[in-house]
This record gives C-alpha cells, sequence and structure tokens, in this order.
C-alpha cells in the first residue's frame, strides 16, 4: 500500500499473507492510510503480487533491546556508539542520516568509506517483499484503527530490520522516521534490534534510513533487499 498527496509520500505498508487473507488486509491498510498522522492522503495505491511459497525464506525476529535513551543529544551518542563498533565513520553516517531530505527509500553506505552505493542517490534502496509470519498477532497488536499508525510502527520496523540484517553483507542498519508523531528510532545489528526513544523531537517530519554494509556484489545485495521475499518469525519471543 503506498498513499500520496500531490506526489508526497504519506505512508506505506506491505505483508506476505495467503491469499484468503487480502481482503481483510486490504481493508485495514485502507484505514491506515486514512488515519495517518502526516496527514489525508489524495491517492492510495494497493498492488497485489502473487509470491511463489517455495521461495519464501523464514528467519527468526531480532531481539529487541531497549536504550532507554533520554532525549535527543543522548540518542545521537548512542547511536554513534552503537555504529562505532562496526565503522570507523560513525559520525558521518549519522551525517548522512540527518542530511538527507525526500528519499524514498535507504542509503547504502560502505562501512570501510562511508561512501554511498546506491545507484540513485534520490530513490536509495527500497526494502520490499516482507512480512510477519503470525499474521494473527500482528492484527491483534494494532487494536483500533486509530491506533494503528503508533502501535504497529514498531513491528514493521522490526520485520524491515531483520530482513536487511538476514544478508551476510549487511553489518548495520539506523534508521529514525518521518512521521512526526513517533520519535523513536533504532540501530539494528548483531547484538539485536536496539530501540532508541527521543532521537529526534516531537512534530519533525526528519527522517531517514542508512544500510552499512560491505559487499563484493553491490548489485546482488540490492536484489535481494527489494525482491526477496522474507516472512520474520517471533516477535517478542
Amino acid at each position: 500500500m503506498r498513499a500520496a498527496e500531490d506526489g508526497r509520500h504519506i505512508s506505506g505498508a506491505e505483508n506476505i499473507v495467503p491469499a484468503t487473507q487480502l481482503g481483510r488486509l486490504a481493508h485495514q491498510m485502507v484505514e491506515r492510510a486514512l488515519c495517518h498522522p502526516k496527514g489525508e492522503p489524495g491517492s492510495i495505491t494497493i498492488s497485489v503480487d502473487r509470491v511463489d511459497p517455495a521461495a519464501v525464506r523464514r528467519v527468526k525476529a531480532l531481539p529487541v533491546v531497549d536504550m532507554g535513551t533520554r532525549d535527543t543529544r543522548h540518542a545521537r551518542h548512542v547511536v554513534v556508539e552503537l555504529l562505532e563498533k562496526h565503522t570507523p565513520h560513525a559520525q558521518q553516517v549519522w551525517e548522512h542520516l540527518i542530511r538527507v531530505r525526500t528519499m524514498r527509500g535507504a542509503m547504502l553506505v560502505d562501512a570501510d568509506t562511508a561512501a554511498r552505493l546506491e545507484p540513485d542517490l534520490q530513490r536509495g534502496v527500497r526494502v520490499s517483499r516482507m512480512g510477519e509470519a503470525d499474521t494473527d498477532a500482528a492484527a491483534a497488536d494494532v487494536g483500533t484503527v486509530r491506533d494503528v499508525p503508533l502501535k504497529s510502527a514498531a513491528r514493521e520496523a522490526i520485520v524491515l530490520a531483520t530482513k536487511v540484517l538476514s544478508h551476510p553483507d549487511i553489518i548495520a542498519e539506523v534508521c529514525i522516521s518521518d512521521d512526526p508523531d513517533y520519535t523513536t528510532g533504532y540501530v539494528a545489528d548483531d547484538g539485536g534490534y536496539h530501540r532508541i526513544p527521543n532521537i529526534k523531537r516531537r512534530g519533525s517530519h526528519r527522517g531517514g534510513r542508512a544500510f552499512l554494509c560491505r559487499s563484493d556484489d553491490v548489485d546482488g545485495l540490492i536484489t535481494y533487499l527489494e525482491s526477496a521475499p522474507v516472512l520474520v518469525e517471533g516477535i517478542g519471543e
């Protein structure tokens, strides 16, 4: 699902479900798009693609680690400290993240040089074809329609981060949501999904996502992130 207003992205969501659940899922996504904190969209587009069940990879969800950051300054310190375990350019990765504007996808950043590797620097890399294996648990978690954008945000972020980290060339991911009401970001790495409250001030539309990698096959990595179907199991276990 993609919701937009005059070409400006409002919200998006996806899942991998059996055909029997398509109607319910489409309804939930439309209702979600209409209640998004970034505003009511002028257009809502829902696309459905068949996925070969034999091609779906199942992976265990990253464990969640709550970092308990107090304010934006503390959050920045924690992000940089976590990234320093993986790259000598942690500060530069942070600068990439906070300076980006209106990117449709994520930055792909070389861990050894901090160079951006996406073929299209404006589009970035758009992770797709992923979902939560237990769709009944996900549906139960979101509660009422009005609560969907807030309650589902963490689950969806864990799904995305788990798929991204399931590729051996990805070392870490750092994310700030562009939703003005969602101020919890994260760093995901081999230590888990690190929740970072207060990563930005409430009301800010600033947001971005960066994948830190070491890869001899960037094209193959991008193909995996954008096209390989992955279901994530055991969120919250």
